[in-house]
């Protein structure tokens, strides 16, 4: 047992010896995999990196906010973390990678027969390692695509842009309209109930009734400097004046101030509407655009010097370890 331990702690000793004595052998294998790495990093397919800066834009809840004085602040706020979460989910989305499919014919560009069995597939695959999106530190959003060629890197990252913003738009036309349905329904209920009232204060205001305590001010005033004169018969005449009014008063004043009330409040239900339209109609950017994809000047993949000094590398160490597995080997097998 000791005679086993100690040979094996000779042998483990002499390891840099061993190597030594196969030098030849680790230099030609070494040269070998520089060579056959450098021809390799050739012939790896080039490509591109472009990339587009987005900011999501705020969100309007048109839903919840519909009766909201602040709906507009969110047509011109950059949006936050959450907005930014939506904006990647769109980005994400199977729908949006379809549109990129079809429109740039990437199956024909990427070499995938649209026949075969698996091509759907198989471009997807291709295109989850060409595009990729992510969250930056400043909430806003980076699209990168790095496909085989300049431009079209760049021209497939401007239009997933383009087309996340157009899908934005859409999502939020569905729920805006829908809200818009609903508040323009009620806005007319608040027309109708306004001609109802205004039609009230006008039964009111035939009854003699125009302005209620201005009237009653000036009757009182004049009744009492007829008393002062000593006009009985004048006194008389605006007495009766005042109680012919009088049953009709507290009604003026209700009206009057439901009148107010309604008319404030279809004042903000007009300006909410004109903002619901304007989302209606697709017209408010989702997104603002930092940075449009430029076709690069420069390839972004394979770093060749890379590839070649790590598979050499490689190569050279994992040829010391089957050197010294098979001498570990052959001396077991001895003994």
């Amino acid at each position: 047992m000791e005679s086993s331990q100690k040979e094996f702690s000779i042998n483990s000793t002499h390891i840099i010896n061993f190597l030594w004595e196969k030098r030849k052998l680790m230099f030609i294998v070494t040269a070998v995999a520089f060579v056959v790495s450098m021809a390799v990093s050739f012939l790896i397919p080039e490509r591109f990196k472009a990339t587009a800066v987005v900011y999501p834009a705020r969100a309007n809840q048109q839903s919840k906010d519909v009766f909201s004085t602040t709906l507009q602040e969110g047509l011109t706020v950059f949006g936050e973390d959450e907005e930014a979460e939506q904006l990647l989910q769109v980005l994400s989305s199977e729908t949006l990678r379809d549109i990129i499919i079809r429109k740039h014919r990437l199956m024909e560009n990427w070499g995938v027969d649209p026949n075969e069995r698996y091509a759907r597939t198989k471009v997807y695959g291709i295109y989850g390692d060409v595009v990729s999106f992510r969250p930056t530190q400043y909430q806003s959003v980076k699209v990168e695509v790095e496909d085989f060629s300049p431009q079209s890197s760049a021209a497939i990252a401007n239009t997933i842009v383009a087309v996340a913003d157009s899908l934005m738009r859409e999502v939020k036309a569905q729920v805006t309209s829908k809200a818009l349905e609903a508040l323009e329904l009620q806005y007319q209920v608040g027309l109708d109930e306004m001609k109802l009232l205004e039609d009230s204060l006008t039964v009111v205001m035939k009854k003699g009734v125009i302005n209620f305590e201005g009237q009653t001010d000036r009757y009182h005033k004049a009744y009492a400097e007829a008393l002062v004169s000593g006009n009985r018969s004048g006194a008389e005449a605006i007495a009766k004046r005042l109680a012919d009014i009088a049953p009709y008063g507290s009604r003026y004043i209700r009206l009057n101030e439901e009148i107010e009330r309604m008319a404030l409040h279809l004042t903000e239900l007009r300006e909410n509407l004109k903002v619901l339209r304007l989302e209606a109609s697709k017209l408010i950017p989702a997104q603002f655009v930092v940075d449009w994809a430029s076709a690069p000047d420069k390839k972004s993949y394979p770093k060749k010097s890379i590839v070649i000094v790590v598979s050499t590398v490689a190569s050279f160490f994992f040829l010391v370890f089957l050197l010294i597995v098979a001498e570990f080997i052959r001396k077991s097998l001895r003994r």
